[in-house]
């Protein structure tokens, strides 16, 4: 296990849940309707977004930090995690659009970032997309099924795609992109409840 990498994600939950209640309109929290967001010049883009109701009597989403122990890999986060249910990639005209769709109720916690290496959190492989650039997506406080890995998806826009779960609160993606850090959009949803990045073609 990469330990190092776990502890990194662990931090990013606890700084975004802290940013739950405070961040600005032209961020990304959307704890009811949708909201998008251009990300210019590769920036790292966070936010949360809450998926159904939370129940009247809900614990504090607030991430507790404590130090892993010895093969632990649990992360702590509001239970139960919501469910991935489906990860769709799909192709449009002049973009192609990955749509991340949750069940359950809860918060999910997300970031988008190029990386120069795909390198999984949970266990230190290398995932080979066979692109330009790499596109890394975070989804933290939800369970996926075994279901959700590697695809091809040749076009004008992405190589290829690997998801895993590092753990069950951490999904873990890698998109490989065919032009060099494209400047892609976030938008999420609570109705229905997804994440959708639409990544721009080569010749856009």
């Amino acid at each position: 296990m990469n330990v190092r990498r776990v502890i990194t994600l662990l931090g990013a939950m606890s700084f975004l849940s802290l940013l739950a209640g405070c961040q600005t309109d032209d961020e990304s929290d959307t704890a009811g309707g949708s909201s998008t967001q251009v990300v210019l010049d590769a920036a790292t883009r966070t936010g949360t977004l809450q998926v159904g109701s939370r129940p009247l009597n809900a614990p504090s989403t607030e991430i507790s930090m404590r130090p892993p122990l010895p093969n632990d890999t649990e992360i702590p986060s509001p239970n139960p995690p919501v469910d991935v249910s489906e990860i769709d990639v799909t192709d449009h005209e002049g973009f192609t659009r990955i749509t991340y769709r949750f069940d359950g109720n809860g918060s999910v916690f997300w970031k988008t970032e190029y990386v120069s290496e795909a390198i999984r959190a949970g266990d230190s492989t290398v995932v080979d997309v066979g692109s330009r650039s790499i596109l890394q997506v975070d989804l933290m406080g939800v369970q996926s099924a075994s279901v959700h890995d590697s695809v091809s998806h040749e076009g004008a826009s992405i190589t290829r795609m690997d998801s895993a779960a590092v753990n069950n609160t951490i999904l873990q993606s890698f998109v490989g992109t065919v032009d060099i850090r494209p400047t892609y959009t976030v938008s999420t949803s609570d109705s229905p409840s997804q994440l959708t990045i639409d990544i721009p073609a080569v010749d856009n």
